[in-house]
């Protein structure tokens, strides 16, 4: 017998009996997500050197169409391609959508391996799959008084009147932004299971109602995925208005073969209001090489006395070190300029945000940690800035030692149990004009270093007066006063008209069990010095099934049809002129008691009123403040 294959069988003779009494422990009272994963990563590791496994998998990447190749695959493999995915972004310290196909694989998977389906899941989530699978095909309003007027508008289902018609599966890891120059125009974009890389929502009228398209897919860019990799999927989506009333969508676009992926990012853009998108330009395509390439967000510096106004930037995570570029021709071209290493934590890097001031400064956070052979320790925010346009970069600050650690197999509390919470940094800047003109503020999660975990991480703020020299202490966004209550990943948006900063989260403070999420608001009306009332944005609404309930439950145990992917890393949060544009991935329609419907997480969606929008001498709702008149509708 061969070495090759006596190591062969080998492993599947040690392997199978840890499986099989794994099993009879486990069928009635299935581990944890994090102890599963911590049973699986050394049978991961094996499949690393299993001589068998990557020849099943290298026939696979010459053709992932081969239904029967897929199918031996599948049956060889001791855990799902789910499971394989996950630990291999737990691993390498990075997270993507799992896509669509990845899940198809999942069902076909469980229902190859029961017993281990259910040893690793539990019976529920086994019969769920019985009930639900189909075989795969390998594609080619409430008013809270707030000091101010407060109105929370209807909550709404984007997917609702949705022409065509309304996208069904997963709408996960949301951002929406506003139209400054036409207030009705806004544009939402989130990771999907729809049929397309990622779904795009629109409306016309200020959130009342939305429509559904999705952006250019490989091929409109002129590219083409490597042999093997025959689907496509999009992660991560940013977007961003320009002074032209032009909104652009930044977006991860990866080729996929089984649990193997290629890497690019692109930029599409809409002259419409997000009805139609052509493809305009790529920030780095990777498909040849492999290289990651993670986690983007976009900024337009939109100042008109900015010496570099019209300049667009991104930052993204590049095999966990962190990158920049800029673009001076509306986006179709790109100048990537690498970060400055942190002086302290100098381990992998990720999760950037940036924006930008009207002296055409360019500010970025994001954060670093210390990370072993299967977890990571001592993650830390940083933060830098550059004054010419995005060329040069100053020293990294850095702005706070986090308690929070992701990747850390201690950042998984039950409101988001099946993937890592992180306390990464948002940063927005005050353009307005007003008395807090200049400001910087950066949101963050995290918790108290005695006596608390990752189940009582709460919402903070911190704030620069300098132009990002100094920051202040942390301040306390929530206002539950709750112990064993998760908030967490936060976004900010400074309003430009009225500059007041305003941050939004998933907030589980109704919920004693920690799972239930409903989404809040905090408000500062002082320069960020404090904040008033939270305001919970989440409210019952005909538009979902579950109409009689405010909250969304991802939670594996309570929700056995919840998405891996549960809330993602971040949520949509935009803000104009006493509006805020909320936007969330919603579980009410189809659970709990719907669990047959179509349309699973949809894209939530509420218009909050802070204060009457101003309106201007000229009748519209304009930026020159110069010419306030009293009018209010």
């Amino acid at each position: 017998m061969s070495t090759t294959r006596r190591f062969t069988v080998r492993f599947r003779a040690v392997a199978a009996a840890c499986w099989l009494t794994a099993a009879v422990a486990l069928a009635a009272d299935p581990p944890s997500p994090q102890a599963l994963r911590e049973q699986l990563i050394p049978v991961y590791r094996a499949l690393e050197t299993d001589p068998q496994f990557l020849a099943l998998r290298a026939g696979l990447e010459s053709d992932t169409r081969d239904a029967q190749a897929m199918d031996r695959y599948l049956r060889y493999l001791p855990m799902s391609p789910k499971e394989l995915l996950e630990i291999d972004m737990f691993l390498n310290r990075y997270e993507i959508m799992v896509p669509r196909q990845i899940m198809e694989l999942h069902r076909r998977w469980v229902r190859l391996h029961p017993e281990l389906a259910r040893a690793h899941y539990g019976q529920a989530a086994v019969e769920k799959v019985a009930r639900e699978y189909v075989p795969y095909v390998l594609a080619g309003g409430a008013t809270q008084p707030l000091g101010r007027a407060v109105t929370v508008g209807t909550n709404r289902n984007a997917a609702t009147g949705s022409v065509p018609t309304p996208p069904t599966g997963y709408q996960g890891e949301i951002q929406v932004v506003v139209n400054p120059n036409n207030v009705n125009q806004v544009v939402a974009a989130s990771n999907t299971f729809a049929n397309g890389p990622q779904s795009i929502f629109y409306s016309a009228d200020g959130g009342a109602t939305w429509d559904h398209t999705f952006p250019p897919d490989v091929a409109d860019f002129g590219a083409v995925c490597p042999a093997g990799f025959n689907s496509t999927f999009g992660s991560d989506p940013a977007l961003a208005w320009n002074a032209n009333n032009q909104v652009f969508l930044e977006y991860m676009l990866l080729c996929s073969s089984g649990s193997s992926q290629r890497f690019s990012i692109r930029i599409a853009r809409s002259v419409d209001g997000g009805a139609t998108w052509t493809a305009h330009g790529t920030v780095v395509d990777s498909f040849v090489t492999g290289t990651l390439e993670d986690k983007e967000f976009l900024e337009i510096d939109t100042n008109p006395g900015s010496p570099f106004s019209g300049r667009m930037y991104t930052c993204w995570d590049r095999g966990n070190n962190e990158k920049s570029a800029w673009s001076s021709d509306g986006g179709v071209t790109w100048t990537e300029v690498d970060l400055p290493a942190a002086p302290v934590s100098p381990g992998p890097e990720l999760g950037c945000d940036l924006a930008t001031t009207k002296d055409g400064a360019v500010h970025i956070v994001w954060d670093t940690l210390n990370c072993g052979a299967t977890s990571c320790s001592n993650e830390r925010m940083h933060y830098l800035r550059s004054t010419d346009g995005g060329l040069t970069w100053s020293t990294p600050l850095l702005l706070v030692d986090f308690n929070l650690v992701a990747f850390s197999g201690a950042a998984s509390p039950p409101a988001q149990n099946r993937r890592n919470i992180g306390p990464f940094g948002a940063i927005d800047a005050d353009n307005s004009g007003g008395v807090c003109d200049g400001n910087l503020y950066v949101a963050f999660s995290d918790y108290a270093p005695a006596g608390e975990d990752v189940n009582d991480t709460d919402v903070f703020m911190i704030r620069s007066t300098d132009g990002g020299t100094t920051w202040s202490a942390p301040r306390k966004a929530n206002d539950d006063g709750l112990a064993n209550r998760v908030q967490f990943h936060p976004t900010l948006r400074v309003d430009q008209i009225t500059g007041d900063v305003v941050i939004g989260w998933h907030d589980a403070r109704n919920d004693a069990a920690n799972r239930e999420v409903d989404y809040f608001l905090a408000r500062s009306t002082d320069c960020g010095a404090s904040f008033v009332a939270n305001i919970q944005a989440s409210q019952p609404s005909a538009e979902f099934n579950n109409s009689a309930i405010s909250f969304s439950n991802e939670n594996s145990t309570a929700n056995v049809g919840f998405n891996p992917n549960q809330y993602g890393e971040y949520l949509g949060v935009d803000a104009h002129n006493g509006q805020v544009y909320f936007a969330w991935t919603d579980t009410r329609h189809f659970f709990p008691g719907s669990t047959a419907e179509p349309e699973d997480e949809n894209l939530g969606f509420a218009l909050v009123s802070l204060t009457p929008p101003v309106i201007f001498a000229d009748g519209f709702e304009s930026g020159d403040t110069s010419s306030w008149s009293n009018t209010v509708p």
